[in-house]
Order: C-alpha cells, then structure tokens, then sequence
C-alpha cells in the first residue's frame, strides 16, 4: 500500500499524485494550514473531501490502483507531491511501474530523503531549498538542512533538478533567497530557481522585484497563471 490518498488531472494532461505525511513542520505549510486537497479544486469539492477524510471514508492506494487511475485517464506525466513522497516505502516501486507504462515521473521534495536510485528512475525533480541558513531553516522547519545541501550538491548537476524556494514574508525574504541563488550558482550556474509566493497573503510586487534581483545570479522565475483557472478533474478520492 503506498502513502497516495488524492490525485488530479490538469487540463494539460498530466496529473498531481499527493503522498500523505511529511518529516517537517514547516510553520507555513498549505498542505497542513490550508487544504491537504489541491488548491486548485472548488471550494466546495474540498469541504465535501474534508468530510470524508474527517469520516475515514479516504484510503490510501495500492501501486495498482494508482497505475490503473492514470492510465484510464490516459496520462502521460505525472508530478509526484504532497507532503512528502520519499516517506513512502512504496515510492521506488510505484515510480518503476508508471514509467513502465510510458509515464515520465516528476518529483516534487525537500529533498532530505533522495538517494541515488530515485534520482535514476525519475524523469525530474523539483527540489524545495527553503532557507540556507540553518537556525532559519530550524526555525521554519522543525530540523536541519544540512542533509538537504549535501544531497543538492549530490545531484544538481545530474541534469534532473530544478530548484524551488518560498518568498515567506518575515522569515525567507529576497535577501535570504538572494543566499540561497548564489550557492545554487555556485553548484551549477545553469539551474532554474522558481520562487515560489506564500499563499497566505504575499505582496506579489515584493516577490517580482525579488526575481529580477535573483535574474542577476541564476534564471529564476514564478509560475503565473493567465485567464480563468480551470479546476482539476478530480480523479481520487471521488466525490
């Protein structure tokens, strides 16, 4: 049984698996104070999947059913999250059955759990730096960085890894994330770094003017959605 509990499909094609638990308390986490659904969803589909998470009516997935979900719906790609899906013992195998169904996996981390076979069998990897000094780091997350910093320096230059931080206001601002471009730089000048705005109530103007400050050491850039957000189909659990 692996950790899955709650898949969507975008209207590109590609899904969004989320894995339940996680090794960190980040203190701004919107998987833990915000919705454990994706945003993206209804207002009211959430409330309605809040109900049945709170009645134990979710169960987590067999690697056979997630592969049989995806494939019904014809996915090419999926991009693996949550929390945190290097907890789940079933991870590996999971990976090898959908990229045996011609699926190209993307991996979304803290990065603390990578070692050298996921980093293999995967198609990419985002990996969340979220602050690179390490009382800061300890602060917002619970624990140390330090594996997490071994493990970029381990695999930045596999050609796999782009790397992701959060603007989190008064605690991982531009100067922080400027820290955090130069040491990516310093490891591969040639990675993209997506900075990501807190979703509970970021100036986005503060994290734009960021960007072009960090343009200056490495590619960076935040994801920015044009028109009317068309929500997810809802594969799992069904409502």
């Amino acid at each position: 049984m692996t950790r899955v509990y709650h898949i969507v499909k975008f209207q590109d094609g590609s899904a969004y698996v989320l894995f339940d638990g996680c090794n960190w308390k980040c203190k701004y986490c919107v998987w833990r104070e915000v919705t454990r659904w994706n945003l993206c969803l209804p207002e009211e589909t959430r409330k309605k999947l809040d109900y049945m998470w709170k009645e134990r009516k979710v169960r987590y997935l067999t690697v056979e059913e997630v592969q049989e979900i995806l494939e019904k719906e014809k996915v090419k790609a999926a991009f693996l999250g949550g929390g945190e899906p290097t907890l789940d013992p079933e991870l590996k195998p999971l990976i090898k059955s959908l990229t045996k169904k011609g699926i190209k996996i993307w991996l979304i981390t803290n990065g603390e759990g990578l070692d050298d076979e996921i980093v293999e069998i995967v198609h990419g990897i985002t990996f969340s730096i979220k602050a690179l000094d390490e009382e800061l780091h300890k602060k917002l997350t619970g624990v140390s960085n330090s594996k997490v910093l071994e493990n970029f320096k381990r695999y930045a230059k596999t050609g796999k890894v782009v790397a992701e931080t959060v603007y989190v206001p008064g605690f991982v601002e531009c100067e922080e994330i400027m820290r955090i471009a130069e040491f990516i730089a310093s490891i591969n000048p040639n990675m993209t770094l997506r900075i990501d705005p807190l979703v509970q109530g970021t100036n986005l103007d503060e994290v734009d003017n960021c960007i072009e400050k960090v343009k200056n050491i490495v590619n960076a850039y935040r994801i920015k959605v044009k028109g009317e957000i068309r929500p997810p189909k809802l594969l799992y659990p069904v409502v």
